[in-house]
């Protein structure tokens, strides 16, 4: 790398206002907290003239802004001599955006997740971190699509329909992989037809705590969610394609879009090709070791999470004194005990890319959050 005598910390400006609120003795108390936070100087790999023998170089050129508001609710709702319940929310909001990247309006970035460094990420002036870059899906090319030589045994693509010209593996034929056009230029193509399909910012993230007590049992709710992020499912890419396809990874695979009959047999006849698909549910296979990002991976990350629930008994005292002992708890706690969410990978709450904070919310082989039980027994002699 080309070294930069002139690189310095990043610096950063914070702002807050605050406001806290208790009410009815303190049984209900607000707390409201807006910021502004921005950071400058930040590094990044700036361009510089080919002359030097180098294409690029860390500077301090970047800034990125982040400003939001956080609200926390407390309750008391109950306390009397057998029963108390205290209750926790907070919610927060928070919009990023990037202020500078050094005189250019936008670079992108590859997550990373595949040799050869698709570049699936886009970060641009004026809007936040973490944009997902790709292809918008459009089913697959039909045998109608095409002009059928009986001889050559050749499918040639019908003029007037668009034509995958992205790289090898993506050459239209009946059951490949469709993108849109979306410049109508009839060719598709990573210069003009690639857009922002995905955010991983959330709208908003918050959790709810409560705490009951009965007598000398004491129990911990804790939920909390994550709403309107995406997330980049690598996995559903990677697992329909090449040699992944024979192992059914993921179950639809079993609808893919077919070559080959029952008996091995290579299958080019328009009718008989239709009749092997008839039921196909997604497109075949390429045969590229670089597959771009399209919308069919992107999905709505949104989650509700049960994350603890613990339960305990205190022995009462009369039954401590008999044994000598000051106080003995047992307990039994659950972490992360369901989720309810649409997202269809192992867990909507992953971030596998975690060396480049610029292509966050990828799932690729992310092991999920486990589901932990715990037994235990406090003792004060």
């Amino acid at each position: 790398a080309l070294a930069n005598p002139n690189l310095a910390w990043e610096k950063n400006i914070t702002s807050n206002l605050g406001l806290d609120l208790g009410l009815f003795n303190d049984k209900l108390r607000f707390v409201m907290d807006i910021y502004k936070n921005s950071a400058n100087n930040l590094l990044l790999n700036v361009k510089i003239p080919t002359t030097t023998g180098y294409t690029d170089q860390i500077q301090n050129v970047g800034s990125i802004s982040n400003r939001g508001v956080e609200f926390q609710l407390s309750a008391n709702p109950v306390t009397n001599k057998n029963f108390t319940w205290s209750s926790d929310f907070n919610i927060s909001f928070n919009k990023n955006r990037i202020e500078n990247l050094g005189g250019v309006n936008d670079i992108t970035k590859a997550s990373g997740w595949q040799v050869g460094g698709e570049q699936d990420y886009i970060v641009r002036v004026g809007m936040p971190v973490g944009q997902m870059f790709g292809y918008t899906t459009d089913g697959w090319y039909k045998i109608e699509d095409f002009d059928y030589n009986a001889t050559t045994k050749v499918y040639t693509l019908k003029a007037g329909l668009a034509s995958n010209q992205i790289q090898v593996g993506f050459a239209p034929q009946p059951g490949t992989l469709k993108f849109k056009d979306l410049n109508g230029d009839g060719i598709i193509d990573e210069q003009n037809d690639k857009t922002i399909i995905g955010d991983a910012n959330p709208r908003f993230t918050g959790g709810w705590n409560n705490q009951f007590t009965y007598k000398g049992f004491d129990m911990s709710v804790f939920v909390n969610f994550v709403v309107g992020n995406d997330i980049y499912n690598a996995n559903k890419i990677e697992f329909t394609n090449s040699d992944f396809v024979n192992i059914n990874n993921l179950a639809l695979n079993n609808g893919r879009w077919k070559t080959i009959d029952a008996n091995g047999v290579r299958v080019t006849d328009p009718v008989e090709l239709a009749n092997l698909n008839a039921n196909a549910t997604i497109w075949r296979p390429n045969s590229a070791q670089r597959w771009p990002l399209h919308t069919w991976a992107v999905e709505n990350g949104s989650f509700l999470r049960l994350s603890n629930v613990s339960l305990g008994y205190t022995l009462p005292k009369n039954v401590l004194s008999k044994i000598k002992l000051s106080s003995l708890r047992v307990f039994a706690t659950v972490n992360n005990l369901a989720t309810i969410t649409n997202y269809t990978g192992f867990d909507p709450d992953v971030n596998t890319r975690r060396s480049d904070p610029l292509t966050p919310g990828v799932d690729f082989a992310g092991y999920p959050h486990s589901r932990v039980y715990t037994f235990g027994f406090n003792i004060t002699l």
